[in-house]
């Protein structure tokens, strides 16, 4: 295994479910997901950090440090839509 490679699925599921969610990929629709393991109606679509718009379609679209910010933005964001309502 390469210090310096691309983060794996199994690496962005990890750091996933050590804030209490699950990850997911939707081969259909190629996207992912993050569900909360305890509620699983708070979820949400992982979109790029630094645009916001567009879903992230592939584990190599974001190196190590941009999942860590796409999953704490779509935690975030989940988090922010159950308190409004």
């Amino acid at each position: 295994m390469y210090k310096n490679r691309a983060f794996t699925i199994e690496d962005v599921k990890a750091y996933a479910e050590s804030k209490g969610y699950n990850l997911e990929f939707k081969r259909y629709h190629k996207v992912f997901t993050l569900t909360n393991k305890m509620q699983p109606k708070k979820w949400g679509w992982v979109f790029f950090p630094h645009t916001e718009e567009k879903l992230v379609a592939k584990v190599n679209d974001l190196d190590q440090a941009g999942w860590r910010v796409a999953v704490d933005l779509t935690i975030e964001r989940i988090e922010k839509t159950i308190t409004e309502v």
